[in-house]
């Protein structure tokens, strides 16, 4: 029973950073710092794929970020034949951000970042369901306003990094 009472007050603790209010403006500095350095995000964008492919979805594309109710961004991105959902959500120990994400066709990626400014890097794995294999994956956001963003993805194979997504999204 102690442990259990103990269970529950270090998981109230570790949970009230995220139950927070979220910051209602987000500044280039800000991003990515802190529980609520992703908040930027909450809210609907257009975006617009300039390498579109199975993996990497349409030419055109929604995506929505909304709170979940655990305290990350529950994220979702939908286009003509393609679908992904993730999370965003924060490590207050490590100050890391982890982003899981799976794909429509059984496909998933765990990517981790640290970096905040207006560019944000992010680092992982991505595993493709078709073809069985698993590749590094990194994305390069940059926040371009309050906006409007930009994000690169890239996945390595043998040495080469090869663009898979290079995204422009504008918010609805």
């Amino acid at each position: 029973m102690k442990r259990l009472l103990w269970f529950i007050v270090f998981a109230a603790v570790a949970a009230a950073p995220c139950a927070a209010p979220a910051q209602s403006t987000m500044s280039s500095s800000m991003l990515g710092v802190g529980p609520h350095g992703w908040d930027y995000y909450i809210g609907t964008w257009s975006c617009g794929n300039g390498v579109p492919s199975a993996m990497s979805g349409p030419a055109s594309q929604t995506l929505t970020v909304s709170r979940s109710p655990a305290g990350g961004l529950f994220f979702r991105v939908t286009g003509q034949g393609f679908d992904q959902a993730g999370y965003v959500t924060y490590a207050m120990k490590t100050k890391t951000w982890w982003n899981p994400a799976s794909y429509y066709d059984g496909s998933y990626s765990l990517e981790k970042s640290t970096d905040t400014g207006k560019k944000n890097v992010w680092i992982g794995t991505y595993f493709n369901a078709a073809s069985g294999k698993t590749m590094p994956i990194r994305d390069t956001y940059t926040m371009l306003s309050s906006t409007n963003y930009t994000d690169v993805t890239q996945l390595k194979s043998g040495a080469v990094w090869k663009t898979s997504y290079n995204g422009n999204c504008k918010k609805s």
